[in-house]
């Protein structure tokens, strides 16, 4: 990634990125720390377009519930790998793509992430 603070060239670094995700996991911790990744069945989607741009579908971004409804958009940076919305919740969430999946870690005392698996 390049130091560059425009949206649309830090796209093309990073093209996996863009597109819709499906929810397929949720981290669970008890709160010391031994939590891991539980599959969950979930319609919850993000769709990451250009332009910094994200919505979410069947689910709300600043929840951590698997079966809330409706649909919101807000916004993400690629340089700092971050979503901004506005939770009351949760001060900020991160995100990362590994082993071709998408993380999301949310900022919780106990530990929160969620895991996406990429649709075609």
């Amino acid at each position: 990634m390049h130091a560059c603070g425009n949206d649309d060239d830090a796209s093309i670094d990073n093209p996996d990125l863009l597109g819709k995700w499906r929810l397929i996991e949720q981290l669970v911790d008890p709160g010391d720390g031994s939590g891991t990744f539980q599959p969950i069945s979930s319609d919850q989607e993000l769709e990451f377009l250009e332009e910094g741009v994200l919505n979410v579908t069947n689910g709300d971004i600043c929840s951590l519930a698997i079966d809330s409804d409706g649909e919101n958009t807000v916004s993400y940076s690629l340089d700092e790998s971050t979503i901004t919305a506005d939770c009351e919740n949760f001060i900020g969430i991160s995100f990362e793509i590994k082993e071709g999946r998408l993380f999301l870690y949310y900022s919780c005392i106990e530990g929160c992430a969620q895991k996406y698996q990429k649709l075609p």
